[in-house]
């Protein structure tokens, strides 16, 4: 066995233990009856062989279940897409799990300059990408590099083509939004070539970014201009009521709506209040409370204000407890009545 073959659950740590095949069958099916949602708690701190991940995730699999589906807005054409999305930056080992349960968004797949292999044995018309265009914020007016970006990677990578065309960081004032075109330009010239299919944000803002409008004042004009299909935006526990309000309103008006930052943003606030915890089901585990906390968020008329939600996962552990926030199954076990359940 070469030690590269040999990795924790978590990051890997000196202390961690490996297990031979007699204890990673035990330690796995204790880990299983406790139930579903708890088996990468259960081996956290092992090292654990290729194989023994792999065994691991298909428990996870058939403990966190199939994930149900939400249609994202109304301006997609009808794309339906799972509570939480895929990455291109996540480990590697967990997009065969994700699959596994039916996740069918990648986000930043125009970063890919090879498909993983388990997305591309897959047809193409099952699962939704967007490509994040980086020259937003910086260069707004800037055709040929917002081109370029999708129509170069698309040469890399063999997509054929991305669902959403996301305008990266997003616009650094309203009168940048209303005046320099280039983004939306080079998403018009790549819509008509077949390259792209629906305009979408990845809006930053001044609560974190140096320079950005606020959320009310930049949301308002893009759900204003008619152009935004999808929005991805910075939202999670401990946020201003104004700003929960702007995103439902975009979400009221078709929008598909994206959650991101969730537990850079809100999982210090989360960890530091056990009530709210314990009432999202989730006590002791902050990133599953944070997402439950925003993908049961609710516009005024009583429907969910996100469609998805962004989450960045490096590791098995992470995967389940953060999946398992949108788990139909896990939340029957936690008695968390909401339509995941």
């Amino acid at each position: 066995m070469h030690p590269e073959d040999i990795h924790d659950l978590r990051t890997p740590q000196a202390s961690a233990q490996p297990l031979s095949r007699r204890d990673f069958v035990r330690v796995l099916s204790t880990a299983a009856a406790a139930g579903p949602g708890l088996i990468a708690a259960g081996l956290s701190g092992f090292a654990l062989t290729r194989s023994q991940r792999a065994e691991a995730a298909e428990a996870i699999v058939a403990g966190l279940g199939k994930l149900p589906k939400r249609a994202l807005g109304t301006r997609l054409g009808g794309m339906t897409v799972t509570p939480i999305c895929i990455s291109s930056d996540w480990n590697g080992d967990l997009i065969a799990p994700a699959l596994a349960m039916g996740v069918n968004f990648i986000h930043k797949a125009g970063y890919w300059s090879a498909v993983p292999e388990e997305v591309r044995k897959l047809p193409r018309e099952s699962y939704y990408t967007d490509i994040t265009v980086d020259s937003t914020p910086n260069n707004p007016d800037d055709f040929d590099r917002a081109y370029n970006q999708v129509a170069q990677s698309l040469q890399r990578n063999g997509l054929k083509y991305y669902d959403i065309f996301r305008a990266h960081f997003g616009w650094r004032s309203v009168n940048d939004f209303k005046t320099k075109t280039g983004t939306y330009r080079a998403f018009q010239r790549l819509k008509r070539e077949g390259k792209v299919k629906y305009f979408g944000v990845s809006q930053h803002a001044s609560s974190g970014d140096r320079g950005y409008p606020t959320y009310p004042e930049i949301i308002q004009a893009e759900i204003d201009s008619g152009i935004i299909d999808s929005m991805q935006v910075w939202f999670s526990y401990g946020y201003p009521k104004d700003i929960e309000e702007i995103f439902a309103k975009a979400s009221k008006a078709g929008i598909g709506m994206t959650a991101m930052k969730i537990c850079a943003h809100g999982l210090g606030a989360m960890r530091g209040n056990p009530q709210r915890m314990a009432e999202l089901r989730a006590p002791n585990q902050p990133g599953r409370a944070a997402i439950r906390h925003v993908m049961s968020a609710r516009r005024p008329d009583g429907k969910p204000i996100f469609q998805t939600c962004v989450s960045a996962l490096g590791n098995l552990e992470h995967f389940e407890e953060n999946i398992g926030g949108v788990s139909p199954q896990v939340s029957l076990r936690d008695g968390f009545a909401t339509e995941f359940a």
